[in-house]
């Protein structure tokens, strides 16, 4: 039956609105301090306090350390705001482990120490992984006894008075998640304290790992500097070129 007006277009059932309560949402810095506050608190004050509590504690303060990312300022600025001071010379780890366990700086010290060397061995940021690292290496003292015994780290040398690209690029990375090294990987020749491992596609179109590291020191200096995050503030000196040459 024919009809005025405009042609049946049909009946679409109208879209639903995003739901963006279910988008998962990165926790903030406020939230990761409270926790390790949380943790630390919970320890204090339980009337049987274990080795693991304190170790899970421990873990909050590198889950607290990874939501810095490469966020430096912010992490300042907080500092600041809870009475502690930190400059972009400061060491992530130890502004960290000062902003919660306020009473005892030798443990602040400690703990600190303990994260730097479990950021050292790649262990994931976790409060599990973390705890389960310190237990596995013979607790506190056992990991700062073997992070004293590691290679020290030289510094990256400067020109002019101002940090070269690899000294940016490390403390870019300081922050940043870490994942476990798979098993078989051949570390006994990996002595410093960055390395290379090759990733390589096979015919059966799996992806897998050379067993073997790459330790030139050259190639190694070359792919930290290329993988560390960018920032509006080392991308500029390139733009302005570009523009002044454009």
């Amino acid at each position: 039956m024919e009809h005025d007006g405009p042609p049946d277009q049909g009946t679409f059932a109208p879209e639903p609105p995003l739901d963006t309560d279910n988008v998962p949402r990165r926790p903030t810095l406020a939230e990761k301090f409270e926790a390790s506050r949380a943790a630390f608190a919970q320890w204090e004050t339980a009337r049987d306090r274990t080795d693991q509590q304190l170790y899970a504690a421990i873990g909050r303060l590198a889950e607290l350390a990874a939501s810095v990312g490469n966020d430096q300022q912010t992490l300042i600025n907080f500092a600041a705001r809870q009475g502690v001071h930190a400059t972009k010379a400061s060491s992530l780890y130890s502004v960290i482990t000062k902003l919660v366990v306020t009473s005892d700086r030798r443990k602040a010290s400690k703990y600190a120490t303990v994260l730097q060397f479990a950021a050292r061995r790649g262990i994931e940021p976790t409060a599990e992984a973390t705890a389960s690292f310190i237990r596995a290496e013979g607790g506190i003292e056992a990991c700062l006894a073997s992070f004293r015994a590691l290679p020290k780290v030289t510094p990256p040398a400067k020109r002019g008075g101002r940090p070269s690209q690899f000294g940016k690029a490390v403390g870019q990375l300081a922050g940043l998640p870490r994942v476990q090294i798979p098993e078989g990987l051949q570390l006994d020749a990996v002595s410093g304290d960055y390395f290379l491992v090759v990733g390589v596609r096979d015919a059966d179109g799996a992806m897998r790992l050379l067993q073997q590291p790459v330790t030139d020191p050259r190639l190694v200096r070359k792919a930290v500097t290329a993988v560390a995050p960018k920032t509006w503030a080392s991308l500029m000196p390139r733009i302005t070129e570009r523009k002044r040459g454009g």
